[in-house]
């Protein structure tokens, strides 16, 4: 993957890179302090169902998964159930386009845990196949094949804007408000804030990823650096974790040349790098640029140069 990508990127920021769970970030091995409650955003499929099963592997004691989907949440509960049927499970229907649905979700964790300890806005989506008006990932498999690789490139072919900026960027921003007073309260945890950002948000290239998901996430990387700026003073951690290059529900209909390559990496990378980054508190990595394929031992290492230089930030080179 990294030889398709410019050094820019950041794919090959540490020597190492995985598209598999290596053995030093197994959930199973990185056991999490107790008590310990995840917020799971977007949680009934994709990148969120398997978030929410590394934080169970990883022993948290609460976990708090929302969707727009009832079935899919009750899918997902009895799956962290086998793993562990002690963990306390909150299921909401949570829509983050609306304020009034994110408060609600805020609402039920408090009056359930009444602390947090990390919250995962990960809830997310791509602008609709300009042959598909239903959308990525909610089409029936028919319409996928028709519309498969037919992404919009340009402005000119893009009608999903408000949608995608109004889920990428105003979601994370409602779960981001919303959870932070909660979050400062929880001072006996790694009080953790974490979006889902992407690799995409260094590309200008609209014919590899549309232009209003390539711009939600890059403001969110700069909205993150903001929460970091603001609240680190309330012990508040904030990290933009690009989630690996996976087949979910909406990227399975990506092909082509490019694509084939790149949807490699684990389903359950991004999981294992939030649980790593959510265990305790990594005031060196705040505010900033994370991907899950980089080796952690080798992160570390580069600690002193990160904070030195101010590394992982979104800057105009003069």
């Amino acid at each position: 993957m990294a030889s398709l990508l410019p050094p820019s990127y950041g794919h090959a920021f540490t020597p190492t890179t995985h598209s598999q769970i290596p053995p030093n970030i197994s959930p199973t091995q990185s056991r999490l302090p107790r008590p310990f409650v995840a917020v799971v955003t977007g949680a009934g499929k994709g990148l969120g169902y398997h978030i929410s099963l590394a934080y169970a592997r990883a022993g948290c004691t609460g976990l708090s998964i929302s969707s727009r989907t009832v079935s899919d949440l009750a899918n997902l509960e009895a799956a962290i159930k086998k793993i562990d049927a002690g963990i306390v499970v909150q299921k909401t229907i949570c829509d983050t386009q609306s304020s009034d649905s994110v408060a609600e979700l805020e609402k039920n964790v408090r009056e359930t845990f009444g602390r947090v300890d990390v919250v995962i806005a990960n809830a997310g989506i791509i602008s609709r196949y300009i042959d598909d008006a239903r959308g990525a990932g909610e089409s029936d498999s028919k319409s996928k094949s028709k519309s498969k690789s037919n992404l919009p490139v340009g402005l000119i072919e893009d009608d999903d804007w408000a949608r995608v900026l109004d889920v990428n960027l105003l979601g994370t921003w409602r779960i981001s408000k919303a959870f932070l007073p909660l979050l400062i309260e929880t001072k006996d945890g790694p009080q953790t804030l974490i979006c889902s950002t992407s690799l995409a948000a260094h590309s200008t290239d609209s014919s590899f990823v549309p232009i209003a998901y390539n711009v939600s996430k890059l403001a969110c990387n700069r909205l993150i650096e903001h929460i970091a700026n603001d609240h680190g003073k309330d012990g508040i951690h904030a990290y933009a974790l690009h989630p690996g290059a996976v087949v979910t529900p909406q990227t399975q209909g990506h092909e082509g040349a490019v694509w084939g390559d790149l949807l490699s990496d684990d389903e359950g990378l991004a999981g294992a790098m939030c649980v790593w980054l959510s265990k305790e508190k990594r005031g060196w990595l705040s505010g900033r640029y994370v991907s899950c394929n980089w080796d952690v031992d080798e992160l570390e290492g580069k600690k002193d140069e990160i904070v030195n230089s101010d590394k992982l930030k979104f800057r105009m080179e003069i």
